[in-house]
């Protein structure tokens, strides 16, 4: 697969990006350390089975975007707490190995980190994932860290550290720093509704568009999601690919790539956010971001983990 590979468009990204910065791009999320098994089976039953594969990684929506950005060369700096156990180590230590500065972490005395197991089928790769949240407590920023936003090209974010979330939206927006918002499936909830209306950037799963809008109907989810001040909206849809749109009424439909072989789809959704963002910061034309988005996302489901493609582009780009 050539996730590098270019196509020519006549619709183009509107640019929104300031001048020289400390960061490309500054995100405010939730980091977590992933346990991946790949399995022969699931069953609900007690049972023993021997894995086929496992791996250990850093995950969590945001914190697996800047890492996508940094392997392509950005600079980024995750805004987060984790706990000061062995996970929260990891953690960190994953994100510095990607390139995601740590200047904007903070870390909870006698706290835990979220953690996730998480078990995929190997004929297919569907999952069933465990999940224990962190105890580190709501993330609130202090001067420095909102620096870190005022200074940075592109805000991200998915609605994760609500109050701090708030926090680096309105430092972002007083500064003219645009926002992205991540819009993951199930994740919707009424209480980040103004995060996403003031954010430029949206990219969401056809079920947030869904919730958000309160419809089924795509081009109502589109209307709904179309409000000012936004300058972009992707609705994506798995395998059925992806809506691009844009308020000057360009709109198109990018294919998904299939992933050969499939492994894992962890993460897909939010390497997808991460390369698109790639494009958008190189005011690449719409088509090529997306293109390249789901090549990238598809690139990722070959291994296992969220950040699989990560560490193959680190290695080999």
């Amino acid at each position: 697969m050539d996730i590098l590979q270019k196509r020519e468009s006549s619709l183009s990204v509107k640019s929104l990006i300031p001048g020289p910065s400390s960061f490309d791009v500054v995100g405010v999320g939730a980091a977590t350390l992933d346990d991946l098994w790949l399995v022969p089976s699931f069953s609900d039953q007690e049972h023993v089975s021997q894995a086929c594969a496992y791996a250990q990684m850093g995950g969590g929506p945001v914190a697996t975007a800047l890492c996508v950005l940094s392997s392509l060369g950005h600079s980024t700096a995750l805004l987060d707490i984790v706990g000061d156990d062995c996970a929260g180590g990891t953690i960190r230590e994953d994100l510095k190995k990607a390139g995601v500065s740590l200047a904007g972490m903070n870390t909870a005395a006698n706290s835990n980190s979220a953690r996730a197991v998480i078990s995929v089928r190997e004929k297919d790769g569907a999952r069933q994932i465990s999940y224990l949240p962190s105890n580190a407590g709501e993330l609130r920023l202090k001067h420095e860290q909102l620096e870190l936003v005022k200074k940075a090209r592109l805000l991200h974010i998915n609605g994760r550290h609500e109050s701090a979330a708030r926090q680096a939206v309105q430092a972002a927006l007083a500064s003219g720093i645009p926002v992205s918002f991540d819009g993951g499936a199930g994740r919707y909830r009424d209480s980040i509704r103004d995060l996403v209306e003031q954010s430029q950037i949206r990219i969401v799963s056809q079920d947030f568009a869904r919730r958000f809008s309160g419809s089924d109907d795509m081009d109502v989810a589109i209307r709904s999601l179309l409000m000012p001040p936004v300058q972009l909206v992707v609705i994506t849809d798995g395998m059925n690919g992806s809506h691009i749109v844009s308020p000057n009424g360009a709109r198109f439909h990018q294919k998904a790539y299939p992933a050969s072989p499939l492994v894992d789809t962890t993460g897909c959704g939010d390497v997808y956010h991460g390369a698109f963002l790639h494009g958008y910061l190189e005011r690449w034309p719409l088509e090529k971001c997306s293109d390249f988005a789901s090549r990238l996302a598809a690139l990722n489901a070959e291994g296992l983990g969220g950040r699989w493609v990560c560490q193959k582009m680190t290695m080999n780009l």
